[in-house]
């Protein structure tokens, strides 16, 4: 559950077996990259398709001959597309003619009664053009109509039996319904010039009116039509003599050119042993760096199985995903590499993950043609992801963090499209490529990020702003069954979240294990003189040994809720930390007294808490903020020089006793933490200003409504 402590030095003391724990890292870590940059991740995988620019030339290594899938799918795509549209009929052509004709002999026959009764004077003119707009609807103008109701009839019968031969002829024809302008078009042009103009206009809007489509698209013979024409075109055979160019250099692979590689094998990376003894070193010696890092500088990873997998499989993962997207120009550079090293670094530690930005960025040189690019764009988006995070407490962190980084992707590419003179089309598809990689990092580390800590049994921030809220279960029951050891906690966190602030250790996980180090009293709250109230010490009637055991039960029984309310191991390795090994001396100076003044008598081990001592900063400042908290409230002057007096007493009685040992603190940090803990404790315990008995301070008076004038 705890550490394993780092030497002054920075070498990890040896435990057992940590060369074999190295060398199996290592052999697996190798094996596993060597796989990815020498063998095809995907059956059938290609190194070479189409549309990309050929690296080189290829000639035919022989003659031969191939069907070619291509240009067979070519000739067919032409045939099918000079198959003529397929109509069918709507109707015989000889009912439509009759109807159309007969709806044309109606309106013909209702106008020429309508002038007949004009000319006999039983209508009027306005009757007249009336009644013909009715006759007629929509089939001629406003003015058409006026012009019809003034014509005689014989001039009338002339234009329709024009209109009406015309309209005759075109229905026995083809009459297609995606045709119909055309057709009606037709119509005014075939009345006869015979007609004066007007008449001509009147004769071909009326006849054009009534014609009607008698054929219409069939989608399914005109698809059946192409499909034939598509199976009667034979399949194309492609020769190919030895020697003949394929492609070259520079020009972009074509079908027919990836076909022709793929009949003589060329499309495939052929196996070179030397190809694979080098990726093999490479990967060793990627490997090798890699664990003698995180084996000197990052031990919390190392001694940690959990810690050690994630690191090895977010590498594995994102090497797989870097190969896949290699001599990919715009793939390569929107693979979320940044995700993986912004994970590292929020779960682990920030310098993994900047060893993780590194590595990927060598496995984006090796297997991309143009190494020094993709490389530099990896570990630049990379860094300044990772310095642009600070700390992941709220989701603005990870948008500040998408800006930067996709600002630095944008920069890479423009600044080495410039340098190998790019067009600008060029550079603003690679710019838009690195938006999309920095979108991508930005979703899948907000994504995944709680869920990986969960599955690794990492704590992440948002598990400890959780476990902070004052609603949270388990501070509910502290505050409600031990009100006195919840005011202790509160303390205690204000205490060491300055403390931490200060030396740069975490604060808020300081802050969090205060909050949760003492719930081991909920057990037997009356045991605790905070939570006494006043009350009878049960201790004055216990003898010495046995009082220390019940403190003493309060780690046990804490270690065993956290555990039963789900706290994060992290948390609770707190909970016997926070005494360390140190001695209970009220109850172990009782037991001398009870013994007659003999300490030689008194086991001083059975007076000490369990243990162990503190393993970290975090742990070290837990320890001497719940001493100092406890010693000050029990002050009767708290002035600065107590203050400083008791924080000085505290803190140096556990440097003498060895409790901060492990805890990788220098003299420095203890100074800066001392002074943290009085300028606090100053704040907390400030003098106020005694007012007269009839006199109420300024705040009593405004929630009691009162004022000097009352």
């Amino acid at each position: 559950m705890f550490v394993p402590r780092t030497l002054a030095d920075g070498n990890t003391p040896l435990g057992r077996g940590p060369l074999a724990r190295a060398i199996i890292v290592i052999a697996l870590l190798t094996a596993a990259l060597m796989a990815i940059l020498s063998l095809d991740l995907l059956s059938g995988q290609e190194s070479l398709a189409v549309g990309q620019i050929a690296q080189r030339d290829y000639t035919a290594p022989s003659s031969g001959s191939f069907v070619s899938e291509s240009e067979t799918e070519t000739a067919r795509d032409q045939a099918a597309a000079n198959v003529a549209p397929v109509y069918a009929q709507v109707a015989p052509r000889q009912d439509i003619a009759t109807a159309q004709l007969n709806a044309f002999d109606v309106v013909v026959q209702r106008v020429a009664g309508l002038l007949q009764q004009r000319d006999d004077r039983q209508i009027t003119a306005d009757e007249t053009v009336s009644g013909i707009e009715q006759a007629a609807g929509d089939r001629l103008t406003k003015a058409e109509i006026d012009q019809v109701a003034s014509m005689s009839r014989v001039r009338w019968a002339a234009l329709t039996a024009d209109a009406r031969n015309v309209l005759s002829s075109t229905q026995d024809g083809a009459v297609r319904s995606d045709d119909l302008d055309a057709v009606r078009q037709q119509v005014h042009n075939a009345i006869t010039t015979d007609l004066p103009p007007d008449d001509r206009t009147i004769a071909g809007d009326l006849g054009a009116s009534f014609v009607a489509a008698n054929e219409q698209l069939s989608e399914a013979l005109t698809e059946q039509a192409r499909q034939d024409a598509r199976a009667a075109v034979e399949k194309v055979v492609v020769p190919v003599e030895k020697g003949e160019s394929i492609v070259r250099a520079g020009d972009p692979i074509t079908p027919l050119v990836m076909e022709k590689l793929n009949r003589f094998g060329l499309s495939r990376p052929r196996f070179a042993f030397e190809t694979v003894l080098g990726n093999g070193l490479l990967s060793l010696l990627l490997s090798v760096l890699l664990v003698v890092f995180l084996w000197r500088f990052q031990p919390a990873i190392w001694h940690r199985n959990r810690s050690l997998l994630l690191f090895v499989l977010a590498l594995v993962v994102s090497a797989v995903a870097v190969k896949i997207a290699a001599d990919r120009s715009i793939w390569t550079y929107a693979v979320p590499t940044s995700a993986t090293v912004l994970l590292v670094g929020i779960l682990l530690e920030g310098y993994a993950g900047a060893a993780m930005a590194a590595a990927l960025a060598v496995l984006a040189g090796i297997v991309n043609p143009s190494g020094l690019e993709p490389a530099i764009f990896v570990l630049a988006g990379g860094m300044t992801s990772l310095l642009a995070i600070v700390r992941a407490e709220r989701l603005n962190a990870f948008l500040r963090a998408g800006l930067f980084l996709a600002l630095t992707n944008i920069a890479v590419v423009t600044s080495f499209g410039l340098l190998e003179g790019s067009d600008l089309t060029g550079i603003i598809q690679l710019g838009g490529a690195g938006l999309v990689n920095a979108f991508l990092s930005m979703v899948l580390a907000v994504g995944s990020f709680a869920m990986l800590g969960n599955l690794f049994g990492i704590m992440t921030v948002f598990q400890l702003l959780e476990l902070a809220n004052p609603s949270n279960r388990l501070l509910r029951r502290l505050l409600l069954e031990t009100p006195g050891t919840y005011h202790h906690a509160v303390m205690v966190g204000n205490l060491g979240e300055r403390a931490a602030e200060t030396i740069g250790a975490d604060p808020l996980l300081v802050r969090v294990a205060a909050y949760y180090h003492d719930i081991g009293k909920m057990k037997n709250p009356l045991a605790f003189i905070e939570n006494q109230a006043g009350a009878r010490n049960i201790h004055d009637e216990l003898d010495a040994e046995t009082s220390a055991r019940i403190i003493a039960g309060h780690i046990r029984d804490g270690i065993d809720l956290g555990y039963e309310h789900g706290l994060p191991v992290q948390v609770i390795g707190f909970i016997p930390q926070h005494h360390g090994t140190s001695l209970m001396s009220y109850f172990y100076d009782k037991a001398v007294r009870d013994a007659g003044g003999h300490a030689e008598a008194v086991d001083e081990n059975t007076f000490r808490y369990p243990g162990p001592k503190p393993q970290s900063r975090e742990a070290a400042i837990l320890m001497l903020s719940d001493g100092v908290e406890a010693s000050v409230r029990s002050l009767d002057s708290k002035d600065e020089a107590s203050i400083r007096a008791m924080v000085d007493r505290i803190v140096d009685a556990r440097i003498e006793d060895g409790q901060l040992d492990d805890a990788e603190l220098t003299l420095h940090n203890i100074r800066q933490i001392k002074e943290a803990f009085v300028q606090q404790l100053l704040g907390m315990y400030h003098s106020r200003i005694k007012y007269p008995d009839n006199v109420l301070p300024l705040d009593e008076r405004r929630e009691t409504g009162t004022s000097r004038r009352a």
